[in-house]
């Protein structure tokens, strides 16, 4: 924006927004809702970029060109400077499967779309691996660089083919936006989350407000001050009424961005409570907010890589270093370098500001991919440990196993088990770690002479009649899937019949996988249920660190045991076989997560197949099969 419509107040909503992320990344108990604060930003980027966007077209001065170089001098040097100290600390602190990771993400975050590697790479944004990636961060900055590529061109046609209709066109385009983000968000909620088109509503709410604004700005102060209370109860409720388990974003981003709007539009006409947000700590944190937003996010995930506790002294430690960094950063890096950015040619600043960057981290990417991410840097025990552990199951198969907005597959004659056959002897059904046992059982199959389909997919346990409580979506596609499951069981008659996941310790479970198990056997097939295998705290990590780092951390877990209702159904069900990996995983009390000196982990709760494949040995040379299987169950 230019200086005459500075704003102090959308600083201090920046503090907020700000703050809010940070202070969740550091705990999310504390706020359990933070990363709406991604949403404030998203709906001031909209606000902001439109404003100056519209009045530049009006006064006929309006240049893509002159557009772009803004936003490269805006975003390229702190994302470079923060970019660049990841990949340094990188270097000496990560693994060489996750130093390959890291150059990975900063070539994608350089180029605006890292949101689609971290999608990609780690699914939910909040699973426990991702809590560990430097630049996860950037995935929001590769949802605004997206917006910036597609909304000057549609400003531009609006404003030439249809300016009278702008407004109404707009409102259409954000109610279609928002149907958009609702309907992404219960068919494929990871999805939902890192993609610009679920995310498209919230800049153009912002968009959509520097529109009406110049036409409808507050009359009064009354208006002012009811539009700063609903909007800080919007967007600071929104920080406690919604956590990870939120179907997000969806309705639930739609009040954090309704709030923003209130509180940017009630400052067109400052009354008495607006002035909480133009205080001077509020401004100073909104200035330098880009720049925290960039290095809090590096400091945690290092933290939490090296297994260093955040408590409330380290966690102040952190807030201290990353404000100091955001302020030099801001003071040295922003905005002399997008003060002096305006001076230069387009064409310098793009080749100077973002090609050669670009051009030297896909060099730097290009050179550490091919070097395997250096292991000499560590023992060999290293790189032979993460070479079992990126051994992933669900890649391996994947079509086989498949999320849930795929539900609707059907099994493939491709995705067998066991000894080559024709026709399949049996089918696997369950969730995604059933798909984890697939090494397993193609090793134990093969040795029994059987062949298997294998049929699985994410979250999705096989009793029939369960709701997971997901989100409506997702359980609805559970019960789907087992109706068809089960109807398949059925009417191909298999000889064998393997149930196995991530058993639900709901005692109500009981009742419908009895029901589940009887409709199995009713079809006059061999029953066998693997149980679930135990779940070991940083399980594909441990092992690795103390190799790296020469510590000697406790990596073995008490076991938990299995849902109480098992001992019930092996007296109910006394000719269904169950399966223990357990038995291998575990001894005297203590479980370990490595197996014949191999990482048989790919997280603290799955296997990788390498490992799976390993019990699938140790099983059959217990006399443990498919043909023959125990019936003990590990209290």
């Amino acid at each position: 924006m230019h200086n005459r419509c500075y704003r102090q107040d959308i600083d201090g909503l920046r503090a907020i927004a700000v703050l809010s992320v940070f202070l969740h990344h550091l705990d999310s108990a504390f706020i359990p809702g933070g990363f709406v604060g991604v949403d404030v930003f998203f709906v001031i980027s909209g606000y902001l970029i439109t404003s100056q966007i519209s009045e530049e077209i009006r006064g006929g001065t309006f240049s893509i060109r002159q557009f772009y170089q803004r936003r490269i001098n805006r975003i390229i040097p702190a994302l470079v400077t923060v970019v660049s100290a990841s990949m340094v600390t990188g270097l000496i602190l990560l693994s060489p499967a996750d130093l390959v990771l890291l150059t990975k993400s900063a070539v994608y975050s350089i180029f605006g779309v890292s949101n689609l590697f971290f999608w990609r790479e780690y699914g939910n944004y909040f699973a426990a691996n991702s809590a560990e990636a430097p630049l996860l961060h950037t995935w929001s900055l590769g949802v605004e660089e997206q917006f910036y590529v597609i909304w000057p061109i549609l400003l531009l046609l609006m404003f030439k083919v249809a300016r009278r209709y702008a407004i109404a066109l707009l409102l259409l385009l954000v109610f279609t936006a928002f149907l958009v983000s609702e309907a992404g968000t219960r068919i494929a909620a990871s999805a939902a989350y890192y993609l610009l088109p679920t995310r498209f509503f919230e800049l153009m709410i912002g968009g959509l407000l520097a529109l009406l604004s110049k036409r409808y700005p507050p009359r009064n102060t009354t208006q002012s001050s009811i539009a700063v209370v609903f909007g800080l109860v919007l967007v600071v409720g929104s920080l406690f009424w919604t956590d990870k388990a939120t179907p997000f974003p969806g309705i639930w981003a739609l009040w954090p961005c309704l709030g923003t709007a209130l509180l940017i539009w009630s400052g067109l006409r400052p009354c008495a409570l607006h002035r909480i947000l133009t205080l001077r700590p509020m401004v100073f944190i909104g200035l330098v907010s880009y720049s925290l937003y960039l290095w809090h996010w590096p400091f945690i995930a290092f933290l939490k890589y090296l297994g260093i506790e955040i408590d409330l002294y380290v966690g102040v430690a952190v807030m201290g270093a990353a404000l100091l960094l955001s302020w030099l950063s801001w003071s040295f890096v922003e905005t002399p370098l997008r003060r002096s950015g305006t001076k230069m040619p387009f064409l310098a600043v793009l080749a100077r500001r973002f090609a050669l960057p670009a051009f030297i981290l896909v060099a730097l990417n290009v050179t550490v991919v091919q070097g395997r991410g250096f292991p000499a840097r560590f023992s060999p025990e290293v790189a032979r440990l993460e070479a079992s552990q990126q051994s992933k199951p669900n890649e391996l198969r994947a079509g086989c196993h498949v999320p849930t907005a795929l539900s609707d597959t059907p099994p493939l004659d491709r995705c067998r088990l066991g000894a080559p056959k024709a026709q399949p002897d049996g089918i696997l059904l369950g969730d995604s770690f059933a798909n984890h046992f697939t090494g397993m059982l193609d090793v134990i199959a093969k040795h029994d002479g059987l062949a298997l389909m294998d049929y699985t997919m994410d979250g999705c346990p096989p009793i029939a009649g369960y709701n997971t409580g997901k989100i409506a979506a997702y359980a609805q596609r559970c019960l789907l899937r087992n109706d068809a499951a089960y109807a398949q069981l059925e009417q191909h008659r298999y000889q064998h019949i393997i149930l196995a996941s991530n058993w639900p310790d709901s005692p109500e479970v009981a009742p419908l996988l009895i029901r589940s198990i009887e409709r199995a056997l009713a079809t006059g097939a061999n029953v066998t249920i693997i149980l679930k295998n135990e779940g070991i705290e940083d399980a594909s990590t441990c092992a690795i660190r103390n190799a790296m780092y020469a510590r000697h951390t406790e990596c073995r877990r008490a076991p938990r045991g299995q849902p109480a209702y098992f001992k019930e159904l092996r007296i109910r069900f006394p000719s269904v076989r169950f399966i223990d990996p357990n038995l291998v995983i575990c001894h005297d009390q203590e479980c370990s997560p490595v197996l014949d000196g191999m990482l048989i982990y790919r997280d603290s709760a799955h296997l990788n197949d390498i490992g799976s494949r390993l019990l699938g040995e140790r099983l059959l040379s217990a006399g443990v099969g498919l043909i023959n299987a125990t019936s003990q169950i590990r209290n």
